[in-house]
């Protein structure tokens, strides 16, 4: 069972334009909106492989949250907010392949609504279960959110994988999260070592596992993952696919590797399983999301070994 938290979803409108140019009108050749967000692409790849998910968090006016996963039919766990659900533009260059970002911040959170979902958090504890805890924080929640929300769940017996950033993910840590699932950039911005020593990466790693952090899940962007616990560690190569979406890969090898876990698989099996799940969401266009049939056709080209 995987419980997906999303306190800060959106609109992700994907555009396609030849390329951007400054002071001059941008033509779009196509666009698509879905509801989107971290916690919410969890949920829908957990859905997707076959596992039991649930998705808690905020909704907006009109309520697009709970529309969009009764349609995907993913169980959810909602909470009111006043106010729109922001939006997130991706402009997409098919001359360069280069995306441009522009993100909203979203509707501001008060301390009653945060205990109101964390409330809702514990009342959809189950033993053994595995919550998720990623994204971007919503205006007015203080840095110390998740970590106050990892804490209190795990004292219920579950497990918390945590995957944010900056100040949230420092902050997080410190609840000793049984999994954290930076990239590579967000990890040496926390630990201080360069991505170019990768033997001061792992030893970071290794240290963090060391003070009570259960597993480190470390991407590298077009480099492959690692997976580092107290006991081990591995690396797992990319695959060899023609990559034509940058969103949504993150998301995947997290769910994926929870799922693989939960179903028992060795860590160097759920690197692998969960490594496949990733390239399958990142070949496909946009913000899509890996179907299980294209990740089954990948497993067998990934190789995992062990990292010294």
């Amino acid at each position: 069972m995987i419980l997906a938290l999303s306190m800060n979803p959106s609109w992700d409108k994907t555009a396609s334009i030849a390329r951007f140019q400054l002071d001059a009108p941008n033509r779009i050749q196509a666009e698509r909106i879905d509801v989107g967000g971290k916690g919410v692409n969890v949920a829908r790849v957990a859905h997707e492989l076959g596992e039991e998910a649930e998705l808690i968090g905020f909704d907006y006016a009109d309520e697009p949250m709970k529309t969009a996963m009764a349609r995907e039919g993913i169980p959810y766990r909602l909470f009111p907010l006043n106010g729109d659900m922001r939006m997130n533009l991706k402009l997409r260059e098919t001359d360069t392949g280069r995306t441009i970002e522009i993100n909203e911040r979203g509707v501001a959170v008060t301390e009653e609504e945060i205990k109101a979902l964390l409330h809702g958090l514990l009342e959809a504890a189950k033993t053994g279960a595995w919550y998720v805890l990623t994204g971007s924080l919503p205006p007015g929640a203080p840095p110390d959110t998740y970590r106050r929300f990892c804490a209190a769940i795990q004292a219920w017996g579950c497990s918390v994988a945590l995957d944010c950033d900056g100040e949230a993910l420092r902050e997080g840590i410190l609840a000793k999260p049984a999994l954290i699932k930076p990239n590579i950039q967000e990890f040496c911005d926390l630990t201080g070592v360069s991505p170019q020593d990768t033997r001061a990466v792992l030893d970071a790693c290794r240290r963090l596992c060391f003070r009570g952090v259960g597993r480190v899940c470390l991407t590298w962007g077009g480099g492959g993952a690692w997976l580092v616990s107290a006991t081990g560690a591995w690396a797992c190569g990319a695959a060899k696919i023609e990559a034509r979406g940058t969103q949504g890969g993150g998301d995947t090898m997290l769910a994926a590797l929870l799922i693989a876990l939960s179903r028992g698989m060795s860590d160097p099996e759920a690197l692998r399983f969960a490594s496949a799940a990733a390239a399958a969401t990142v070949m496909r266009p946009g913000t899509l999301l890996c179907r299980r049939c294209d990740m089954e056709a990948l497993l067998p080209e990934l190789t995992v070994g062990a990292l010294e």
